[in-house]
């Protein structure tokens, strides 16, 4: 759960660092994380883990950015790869995780305003819940946009965090980014 909150953290350094897109074409491309497979923005760059602040709990197991520059900001997504603990609720599946994450990180937000969920079926037929949201992480940054989800695969859990600047008004495109994922 640790990583949760790391989630915010490194999702908003890499809006920070990385700008805004203004772009409305997102095509995708195959992206081989160690336990796991997904489509990524193919106009998006990998981001070097040498730019990445070392997580508290979990590991980066993939990070990209829009190289559009806008504001200061730039569309992104992380994705945060964690061990689930050994207390887990056996019950635990991609959606209840994802309403978990939701309710113990949403008081790390400044101006946290809940936008919409919905339901999505990955890429290997596991159900999630996407949380579309805007927030502000501190009083220095710009309040943003955030689509975010998570999926387990087996013990290991991946947290993925979409942020756009709140000019993106179709989120639609980026949550069927989400569908692509899939475990190995």
């Amino acid at each position: 759960m640790k990583a949760l909150l790391v989630t915010l953290s490194l999702t908003l350094l890499l809006t920070s660092c990385f700008g805004t897109s203004s772009t409305d074409n997102v095509n995708l491309v195959s992206f081989e994380g160690k336990w796991f497979t997904m489509q990524v923005p193919k106009a998006w760059t990998p981001v070097s883990e040498k730019d990445l602040p070392k997580p508290k709990s979990g590991t980066v197991a993939g990070a990209f950015t829009s190289s559009e520059i806008t504001s200061g900001f730039a569309n992104n997504l992380l994705i945060l790869q964690d061990t689930l603990a050994a207390s887990t609720d056996a019950t635990m599946n991609s959606r209840k995780y994802a309403v978990v994450n939701q309710a113990l990180t949403t008081w790390e937000y400044l101006e946290y305003t809940k936008l919409s969920d919905s339901k999505v079926i990955f890429g290997d037929q596991d159900e999630g819940l996407i949380t579309i949201f805007e927030a502000r992480y501190n009083q220095e940054t710009p309040k943003q946009k955030f689509l975010q989800t998570a999926k387990i695969c087996g013990k290991n859990v991946y947290l993925l965090t979409i942020g756009l600047n709140l000019t993106s008004a179709s989120t639609s495109k980026y949550s069927d980014i989400f569908k692509t994922f899939s475990c190995k």
